[in-house]
This record gives structure tokens, sequence and C-alpha cells, in this order.
């Protein structure tokens, strides 16, 4: 799998404290995978503390192009 990320996605992934690590498990191994605009979809996975929600689009067989990272949410538990 080839991973592509965006200046934008760089930034929000900084910004987020999210590991390029956990943006590839989030999108080889999703809890859930929500329909975007277009072509887009955002692959969302839980981990201890949070939720971290992936928008990308498979630009070509097994590469991806990651958009951005949407504010992670504190799971509660």
């Amino acid at each position: 799998m080839q991973i592509i990320f965006t200046r934008h996605a760089l930034q929000r992934i900084r910004q987020r404290k999210v590991s390029e690590e956990q943006i590839t498990e989030t999108i080889e191994l999703p809890d859930e995978i929500l329909p975007g605009d277009g072509d887009e979809e955002t692959a969302v996975k839980s981990y201890d503390d949070r939720e971290v929600r992936v928008v990308y689009r498979e630009i070509e067989p097994d590469t991806y192009l990651i958009l951005t990272v949407i504010n992670p949410k504190i799971v509660n538990r």
C-alpha cells in the first residue's frame, strides 16, 4: 500500500498528534468506512483514548491520497 499525504493532512496530523502508523492502520483496518463527497471516504478507527477519522481518496489501486485528519474525539470508557 502506498500512502500520499497532502500538505494539509500533514499539518493536521501534527496538530492532532496522530502518528503516520495510526493513519496507515486506520486505512488498512478501519472500524467503519463512511461515504464522503464524490470518491472520498472517511476511515474511522477507535484507539484506547480517542477516535481517529481519516478522509482519503483511492487514486490508484492500493494508492491512497490522505486529504485530512478530522479532529479525533476523546472516547469515554
